[in-house]
């Protein structure tokens, strides 16, 4: 029987709760089941762009984070560090070049760390802007995000493939912090917060009801539509969520305050691995439904999905 003089449905205040659950989870699931059907692109040495420059060279970032020399970027940010992908074999980043001498992931001569989201390699002591830094390293092909900032606070930073221009000179979108950039095609998840309950059995527990909006950002219409495809194709569905507040007990996060890994990835950092071994509960996928894609410009397209989840609150 519920306490009739306690709050019921969270054991602590300062907890997350089901919508910011819902969110984290929606982000990894869809960021993970991407990446595990293949949604990635290897960088090797050398890789040259389409239209020119080179994928596998890095530039140095200019930010008030850091001196000059010290943070180099790809012209791609979001890079994979999972392992166990059911489709393809993504690269697991060993170490990077200076010069052509090659400096091990842990060296103790140059050391450094690998800041994954955001595709950078920072230097413990930085080096000169005008060295040569290469990179062997896979991105994800997609982004998913959450919508908080998206689009009006965030850069949607389209033709990220043409690395002759913005990336090469270090100019335009490129010469913005990384942190405010998001690369096409992506994924911005919304949450809202419960709209309807319903009894889940005799002496207490409730069904809560909340909808996910997915707004999808691409370049290509049919880009937009595959993806649109994709979310809904995941309708009449279960899948189980991770406690984010199992995992923040237990410190067993896959990336650190500098996005580097921490052990827990390689041991249990993925979605899967985050279910198996933080389960919360089971959520219940359905009512998918995806709206008309629009046209924002010549090379701009969104689209919107949204679901309706179950999932019991005791």
């Amino acid at each position: 029987m519920t306490n009739p003089n306690k709050l019921r449905g969270f054991q602590n205040s300062q907890d997350a709760t089901l919508s910011n659950i819902l969110l984290k989870n929606f982000i990894s699931f869809y960021d993970w089941g991407f990446s595990d059907k293949g949604g990635f692109v290897n960088v090797k040495i050398p890789s040259s762009g389409m239209y020119g420059g080179d994928k596998h060279k890095l530039q140095p970032v200019t930010t008030p984070n850091y001196q000059n020399g010290k943070a180099w970027q790809a012209f791609k940010s979001n890079w994979l560090w999972e392992s166990g992908v059911s489709v393809g074999s993504p690269v697991s980043i060993s170490g990077v070049y200076v010069n052509g001498t090659f400096r091990a992931v842990g060296n103790n001569i140059q050391p450094y760390y690998i800041n994954y989201p955001q595709g950078q390699v920072v230097f413990d002591t930085p080096i000169a802007t005008t060295d040569n830094v290469t990179l062997e390293y896979t991105y994800k092909w997609l982004n998913v995000v959450p919508a908080d900032g998206i689009p009006f606070f965030r850069q949607i930073q389209q033709y990220s493939n043409r690395l002759e221009t913005q990336f090469t000179s270090k100019k335009g979108e490129y010469a913005q912090l990384g942190e405010t950039r998001v690369q096409t095609p992506a994924i911005a998840v919304e949450v809202t917060p419960p709209k309807s309950f319903r009894g889940f059995e005799l002496g207490g527990g409730q069904w809560v009801y909340n909808d996910v909006v997915f707004y999808v950002v691409a370049e290509t219409l049919s880009e937009c539509s595959n993806i649109l495809d994709q979310i809904t194709f995941q309708n009449e569905r279960v899948i189980s969520l991770f406690d984010p507040n199992k995992i923040a007990e237990s410190g067993a996060f896959p990336l650190n305050y500098r996005n580097e890994l921490t052990q827990a990835a390689f041991s249990s950092g993925t979605y899967p691995s985050l279910v198996q071994n933080f389960k919360y509960r089971d959520c219940y996928i359905f009512d998918s439904r995806a709206q008309g894609v629009t046209q924002l410009s010549p090379d701009l397209y969104i689209g919107t999905a949204s679901c309706t989840t179950e999932v019991v609150a005791i």
